[in-house]
């Protein structure tokens, strides 16, 4: 049982802070509009941070030209592959149509980090609609990595996919990730 899970750490993808959706809440003041200078600034300081999670409000109230400042760090291989995956999370918060164009194909990329891999999956369920996430993160859960394809399985199930899902799940041995049973789960409801 400890080899088992010992094994399924192991094989699990690093995850570094995530900004996810956050729940409705009551609708607050709207805050002045901030300059470019602002956007830029505020955007390098959360590529940053590495304790904590900068929320998806947070990056959505920054808007499309924060993608100024991430597209070009989410390119950049001789990026540190966390400020990549933040850089992904941040897009898919603030310009959800630019990061359209990168998720899927980061996502599928085997010569990219998985940390930010991880991040391009789980983008891709944000801002790809169901049939399109299904077509870019097929590879992904079918991939080389368990770790992985444990995270698109998650993706997919929560896209409407559990076809797919369970199919590969039963390709699966009987050591799996915790997303793979949230993904059953998921597909179960």
């Amino acid at each position: 049982m400890i080899a088992a899970l010992l094994l399924a750490a192991a094989l699990s993808p690093p995850r570094p802070p995530r900004a996810r959706p956050a729940p409705a809440t009551v609708p607050s003041a709207p805050a002045a509009p901030l300059s470019d200078e602002e956007v830029r600034r505020k955007a390098e300081a959360w590529l940053g941070v590495i304790d904590r999670a900068i929320g998806y409000e947070q990056w959505k109230a920054l808007g499309p030209r924060a993608a100024e400042v991430l597209e070009p760090i989410l390119s950049d291989p001789s990026e540190l592959p966390t400020r990549r995956a933040i850089a992904m999370d941040g897009l898919a918060a603030a310009a959800p149509d630019r990061a359209a164009a990168f998720a899927g194909r980061m996502a599928r990329d085997e010569k990219e980090p998985v940390v930010l891999r991880v991040a391009a999956v789980h983008a891709a369920g944000v801002v790809l609609s169901p049939a399109r996430a299904s077509a870019e993160l097929k590879p992904v859960l079918q991939g080389t990595h368990a770790g992985l394809r444990g995270e698109a399985a998650e993706v997919l199930a929560g896209k409407g996919a559990c076809s797919a899902v369970r199919e590969q799940a039963a390709r699966e041995g009987p050591v799996r990730p915790s997303s793979w049973r949230r993904a059953i789960s998921r597909c179960a409801e």
